[in-house]
C-alpha cells in the first residue's frame, strides 16, 4: 500500500513539474516570436544601395541584442513576483 502511494505521489509531481516546463517554455517561445516580428532584417538585393539612396525603404543595422531581451524579460517576470 505504501509503494502504491509512493508511485501515485511521484507521478503526481512528475505532472506538475510537467506544467511547469511547458508554460516555461511557451512563454520563452511567445517572447522569440515577438523579437523576431519586431526585428525584421531586409534580404539582401542587388538593388539594395538604389533603393536605400532613394528613400524608398528605411534601412537599420541596429537591432536589440536577443540576450538583451531575454534579461529585460527575466527582469520583468522578477519584478511580477
Amino acid at each position: 500500500m505504501k509503494k502504491l502511494g509512493m508511485i501515485l505521489l511521484g507521478l503526481l509531481v512528475l505532472a506538475c513539474t510537467n506544467q511547469k516546463v511547458v508554460q516555461y517554455n511557451t512563454d520563452r517561445l511567445d517572447v522569440i516570436e515577438e523579437y523576431l516580428k519586431e526585428n525584421k532584417e531586409i534580404k539582401p538585393s542587388k538593388e539594395l544601395e538604389k533603393l536605400k539612396e532613394e528613400g524608398k525603404i528605411d534601412y537599420t543595422a541596429e537591432h536589440k541584442s536577443l540576450e538583451k531581451e531575454a534579461e529585460a524579460w527575466k527582469e520583468g517576470l522578477e519584478e511580477k513576483q
